[in-house]
């Protein structure tokens, strides 16, 4: 049973997002998919904030939940593998700390706010069990079509993607996803949204070129 918890916690986590202390870097181009705000990743070696884990409020839950309408939304659980989440307001993206164990940092980056896990953007850091960086992975690179150019695409569709912390409860958000192929060496780009009350559109494109690959609809049911 307790396993069990554990796993809806996570899973809620992933979908959710978080409130932010790191620096930020914003485009303030003239459209809106160019204005992005993007919270900073250093390669900084760090310890989980047991001290501020086990001073939650809410004792009675293992994740701690700190909100601010202002910011966003952070979120800390403590597990074999303890993790991290924290999204600004006006953020697409959620930083993402996986610890070992012993509170040492394990990896670090950005992930998507609506699948935070499932998406990871630009480079990302992995340590070894004494703290040592071990590898830096830049999930940027085999798009040449960017995430800037998917927003404006997603615009151009009409397709709303929100900035923020992504709560469950709040219906279906579109979810931005991507595939990378070392053996075909292709890359593609996912979108899915709403594309009206009872159907969610599955929209696939190329990775270098942008183009649309697919359209598919599926039947959407609110839970």
């Amino acid at each position: 049973m307790k396993s069990k918890i554990i796993m809806i916690l996570l899973l809620q986590l992933c979908l959710q997002s978080c409130k932010a202390q790191d620096k930020i870097k914003t485009k303030n181009n003239q459209p809106q998919a160019d204005r992005i705000m993007y919270p900073t990743i250093t390669k900084d070696f760090e310890t989980f904030d047991n001290y501020r884990y086990e001073n939650r409020k809410d004792k009675t839950s293992l994740v701690l939940t700190e909100f601010d309408a202002n910011e966003g939304l952070l979120m800390i659980v403590k597990l074999e593998e303890s993790r991290f989440f924290l999204t600004l307001k006006e953020s697409y993206f959620t930083v993402v700390k996986l610890y070992y164990k012993t509170g040492f940092i394990k990896s670090k980056g950005l992930g998507f706010n609506a699948n935070a896990i499932g998406f990871k953007k630009g480079l990302w850091y992995e340590f070894d069990e004494q703290g040592k960086l071990i590898k830096e992975i830049d999930y940027d690179k085999d798009y040449k079509f960017t995430f800037e150019e998917i927003l404006k695409f997603c615009e151009s569709e009409k397709i709303k993607v929100d900035k923020g912390p992504i709560v469950q409860s709040t219906g279906f958000h579109t979810r931005i996803s991507r595939n990378y192929s070392a053996t075909s060496r292709e890359s593609t780009w996912t979108i899915k949204c709403l594309k009206d009350a009872g159907t969610i559109q599955t929209i696939k494109l190329d990775g270098t070129t942008g183009k649309v690959l697919s359209r598919t609809d599926a039947l959407y049911i609110n839970n």
